[in-house]
């Protein structure tokens, strides 16, 4: 037999609509919402306007459209609230805890955030609606960050912070909303006090906190160096097997070059500075003169020792006529490439002007092939990615892209001979959003790139500098998310040192790969400028510097 009881009466119907209706109306009466006569007029006009045998339905629909306009006169009251309390949420800050988020900016080691691992999809998408109800339904957070003051304090529960390579730590297992709320409530707190803080300095109402940057870095210095000494301490015990592809040292310079540069050599570390090469031993600490024979102010921009001791150098010296490549620091200069032997005579310099048009400009990565061919890495996007040239310097073609769909190859990175001498370039694909990275190896023959590996490194990752052999890899990578290991066999590449774990400053630190497989950082903490504006010039302080031999080995 049908069951009539879940059925309703017309009566029953309209008594709970009624209830429900003068409810709306309770809720509206209690905000003190008013509507405005215009809204009245327009429903009046509108219900005389309609045909006379829906005349029935006049108050009835006059009485509904009058609670529709309260509900939204409502809801945008809530929104505003919602909004007002994100508001106050911000200002409550006081102006020690928006100092301290300004602070760990500026005194950062990294200049972007990091992360122990990558979002999920689930968490992305989950992240972009919690943003939305943070910021429009008051929805935050019932706790904080977790700050630490090593990476190694991370227990592996909750979302942590750690400040010196503003680097976040997230739990293996998903991250819930509350995680999730915490990351949002931090970024906000700390874009707001970014904002604010340039405000209040622009206005004269406080000064940039210069003493509290130095006074963390400082600080951060001061226990980075007892670490270290630590480190050399244990790893000088080792001298004799500065070799070993697993041996990491740490050694304070103590020579007196103020580098710009540095590549590793067949058996030694080259540094540039202006108008000199220094040649350092490996696992050495200080530095001798190798050249400085140039034809007046001049700067090494890449070195590459070929196989036959050769040591190739791209320059930029400054011009002697009206005639001149780039501007560098106001000053203008030409670009050349020169090649010395292994005892540092000049042996032929090649003026690289005319390939201007082909969209050289500062030269960063170089390298000579077992043939002798030099591949310069050309900084443009219009398709034409690498210049060759024979041992002596004459024009043997360009590397083009245009067999690769929807390549983007990076202005300043990603150039090196793999294990299986070939030289390989990195390729990316994507907006910077959603950036596919790889490499490819160069086909001299046909000029151009194949044997593409792609998606080998993290979603999100800017881009891969050094491109060398690994010691039990095909490939080391540097990267501006830390040192990453590869074999061709392999799906992804391996992250072996993030970023965040870097024993010195990422941001703006040197690097070469030794023939070995070891990474070299070459960091500083403290600089010196000459000049003022567009002619301002920086160097590294010598004693300030210190190398750090990181292994490459898969760990």
């Amino acid at each position: 037999m049908r069951d009539y009881t879940k059925f309703k009466t017309n009566n029953e119907k309209y008594e709970e609509r009624d209830n429900l209706e003068q409810k709306l109306f309770n809720m509206a009466a209690d905000e003190e919402i008013i509507l405005p006569e215009s809204i009245y007029k327009r429903v009046n006009d509108t219900l005389v306007s309609l045909p006379e045998q829906k005349k029935m339905f006049k108050m009835t629909w006059k009485r509904s459209i009058v609670l529709a306009a309260a509900l939204v006169t409502l809801m945008s009251v809530t929104v505003s609230a919602a909004v007002s309390a994100y508001r106050q949420r911000m200002e409550a800050m006081n102006q020690q805890e928006m100092e301290d988020y300004f602070v760990n900016i500026y005194s950062s080691k990294i200049g972007n955030d990091n992360y122990n691992r990558p979002y999920t999809a689930n968490e992305r998408s989950r992240m972009n609606e919690l943003k939305t109800s943070y910021e429009q339904e008051a929805l935050f957070p019932e706790g904080t960050l977790t700050m630490i003051s090593e990476p190694s304090q991370y227990s592996g529960r909750g979302v942590s912070f750690y400040r010196n390579t503003t680097t976040f730590f997230f739990p293996e297992a998903e991250m819930n909303d509350e995680e999730l709320l915490q990351i949002i409530d931090f970024l906000h707190k700390r874009d707001y006090s970014l904002q604010k803080m340039n405000e209040m300095i622009a206005d004269g109402e406080m000064i940039f906190p210069s003493e509290k940057i130095e006074e963390v870095k400082n600080n951060e210095n001061e226990l980075t160096n007892i670490i270290n000494a630590a480190v050399s301490a244990e790893s000088n015990t080792k001298s004799d097997a500065v070799w070993e592809p697993d041996n990491e040292l740490t050694i304070q310079y103590t020579g007196n070059l103020e580098i710009t540069g540095m590549a590793a050599g067949n058996d030694c570390i080259f540094l540039m500075g202006w108008n000199a090469i220094h040649k350092m031993e490996i696992g050495s600490s200080d530095s001798e003169l190798f050249f400085d024979d140039f034809d007046g102010k001049s700067t090494v921009t890449s070195l590459y020792q070929a196989k036959n001791g050769d040591i190739y150098i791209t320059l930029v010296e400054k011009a002697q006529s009206d005639e001149y490549d780039l501007k560098i620091s106001g000053e203008e200069y030409k670009i050349a490439l020169w090649i010395l032997s292994p005892e540092g005579e000049i042996k032929k310099k090649i003026d690289l002007s005319p390939y201007k048009d082909k969209g050289l400009g500062l030269i960063k990565r170089m390298v000579v092939d077992e043939q002798g061919y030099i591949y310069i890495r050309i900084l443009n996007t219009a398709g034409k990615v690498l210049l060759v040239l024979d041992s002596e310097g004459n024009y043997v073609k360009e590397i083009s892209t245009s067999l690769v769909s929807d390549f983007h190859p990076h202005l300043l990175a990603g150039l090196g001979i793999g294990k299986d001498g070939k030289v390989y370039l990195q390729v990316d694909s994507g907006d910077i959003s959603e950036r596919h990275i790889g490499i490819a190896s160069v086909n001299l023959e046909e000029g151009c790139l194949e044997d593409i590996y792609m998606d080998i490194v993290p979603s999100g990752t800017i881009m891969l500098d050094i491109i060398s052999s690994g010691s039990d890899t095909d490939f080391v990578f540097w990267g501006y998310d830390g040192i990453f290991t590869y074999n061709l066999s392999d799906e992804s590449a391996f992250n072996i040192l993030p970023a965040y774990e870097a024993p010195c400053e990422w941001e703006g630190v040197l690097y070469c790969a030794l023939p070995d497989g070891r990474i070299v950082f070459g960091a500083c903490t403290e600089y010196r400028t000459e000049g003022s504006g567009e002619g301002v010039e920086v160097y590294r302080i010598p004693e300030k510097t210190c190398f750090y031999y990181k292994s490459s080995i898969s760990k």
